[in-house]
């Protein structure tokens, strides 16, 4: 197990493009063991709510090390503490993007901390331009807990030192220990095991929020008081849009329907709610039944489904039966607005993006979600850096492709008692922590989840996260599953911003 060098005393979140910031200052040659962590400590305050808070901002490197005492990584975190008397019985929340290979740069700035980024009107096509404004968070989680924005090995500021190697933290099991090392140490360095814990994920972040809370009950003796998974990716098998993965058949369909709602190729006159809970019993009903059956099915049988498919996503009937009713999100993306020269977003369907060919059966030049936003991020990440004094030699990595091209994996065997079962696992593919969530709500009884769904993320779908929540042993009476009118980055949609938290504002106050 690895252990963590202190690096302060008293005190201590999917893009698709990569955006690199490069800050300035002296480097630390890692081989020297006069060498301490570089932290940048400063004073601030924001008004939330109307309230003045005043707060301490810790940024700086937690040295991972192995068991013969050498460091293997810098940890790259950002703290906010909230000033005052007493903090050890003060929530705290510690906050992971996903990728894997995403810093938590958009959750930080875009959502939760106490600055964020003043956002153009992306889904009405406004996709701004510098300069960019940080304003006051009006809704920051900091009214109500302290905050820990955390960066995996290979992302923000975050890499391997001394001895370590990428491939060590690449992985399920490698980047699941090292998270929980680094709150283990960071609650033990501030003296705040008496403090309410909680782990905010995106993405995911939401499989590395349940992996390292089973991992901090089973290894550390240290229990959370919950959970907030957002964009929650808890099984991956439905969540791949790939050719003869049969569960990505069905669990997008609902969320294409809403697409098509929105962008008025179906569902007119009907709620949004309305409609998506008629998709959803379309494919439970028919669907997934006419999937199985396969070329059972008679061709009455199929064109009436097929009908039914073209009437929730607003493809036509013969795009659906040349199809042979398995449309892939790729597809859809190209095809529902083709007719108007657009293609979807994938990552919120309601944005779309204007390419050079118009004939392609899938998007070409990437999501219109991603290089509609990434630069505002970028550029606005880089300007608050300094405004926490922050100097550093190498580039802040926001997105890391080489994780993901690197990443193992391969389930963690700690999770299968029986080697058999594990072998069994890895040779099919079962990459999946709903079982652990399920577990771990049984040993820790007052664990609470809180879950955030967009009705237009083709990333991770709605009904999927219904499946997932209502299946594994999780304990539902504990879960609070929401739904908003955004994509799976929520805070790209600017009311979305503030109902949000304002909801999991309120969830704090119950789980504690």
């Amino acid at each position: 197990m690895q252990v963590l060098v202190p690096y302060i005393k008293p005190l201590i979140g999917i893009w698709l493009m990569s955006v690199a910031i490069h800050c300035h200052g002296a480097t630390a040659q890692q081989n020297d063991s006069n060498v301490s962590p570089k932290v940048f400590t400063s004073e601030h305050k924001v008004k939330i709510a109307g309230t003045s808070l005043s707060y301490t901002a810790i940024a700086g490197e937690t040295w991972l090390k192995d068991e013969q005492g050498l460091p293997t990584a810098a940890i790259w975190s950002t703290s906010y503490v909230k000033k005052g008397k007493s903090k050890r019985a003060r929530p705290v929340t510690f906050i992971f993007n996903g990728g894997p290979g995403a810093s938590s740069m958009g959750l930080h700035i875009g959502l939760l901390g106490p600055k964020i980024v003043e956002l153009p009107d992306l889904v009405n096509g406004d996709d701004g331009v510098a300069p960019y404004n940080l304003i006051d968070n009006p809704n920051s989680l900091l009214a109500v807990s302290d905050l820990v924005f955390v960066d995996p090995v290979g992302t923000g500021f975050s890499h391997v030192i001394g001895k370590g190697k990428n491939q060590d933290f690449w992985s399920m099991g490698g980047d699941t220990q090292s998270m929980a090392d680094f709150i283990h140490q960071w609650i033990t360095d501030n003296q705040r095991w008496n403090s309410p814990k909680h782990i905010l994920g995106l993405s995911y972040g939401t499989t590395r929020a349940v992996d390292v809370a089973y991992f901090l009950s089973a290894h550390y003796g240290m229990d959370v008081n919950s959970l907030m998974l957002l964009g929650s990716a808890l099984e991956m098998a439905a969540l791949s849009p790939v050719d003869n993965n049969f569960m990505a058949y069905f669990s997008f369909v609902p969320t294409m329907a809403a697409v098509a709602h929105f962008h008025g190729k179906a569902g007119q006159g009907k709620t949004l709610a309305e409609f998506t809970a008629e998709a959803e019993t379309f494919v439970i009903n028919e669907l997934m039944p006419a999937l199985i059956m396969g070329s059972r099915l008679s061709k009455e049988q199929k064109n009436q489904v097929a009908q039914r498919y073209a009437d929730f996503t607003g493809l036509s009937r013969d795009y659906i039966l040349k199809s042979n009713l398995k449309i892939l999100i790729p597809n859809y993306r190209k095809e529902l607005l083709r007719d108007q020269g657009l293609t979807l977003g994938r990552g919120d369907g309601r944005i779309t993006g204007m390419e050079h060919n118009n004939a392609a059966d899938s998007p070409l030049i990437g999501d219109p979600v991603d290089y509609k936003s990434s630069g505002i991020y970028g550029a606005s990440f880089y300007q608050y850096l300094s405004t926490l004094g922050v100097e550093m030699d190498r580039k802040y990595n926001a997105w890391n492709t080489q994780v993901g091209k690197y990443w193992d994996w391969s389930p963690d065997i700690k999770a299968y008692s029986n080697p058999q079962r594990y072998r069994v696992a890895k040779r099919v593919g079962i990459i999946e922590v709903g079982s652990k969530l399920g577990k771990l709500m049984r040993w820790n009884t007052d664990l609470d989840v809180f879950v955030a769904s967009g009705w237009y993320d083709l990333v991770t779908p709605l009904f999927d996260t219904k499946r997932t929540f209502s299946s594994n042993g999780i304990v539902p009476e504990r879960v609070n599953i929401h739904h908003y009118s955004s994509g799976h980055r929520l805070w790209l949609d600017v009311p979305t911003q503030s109902e949000l938290l304002n909801d999991l504002t309120n969830f704090y106050q119950v789980s504690e």
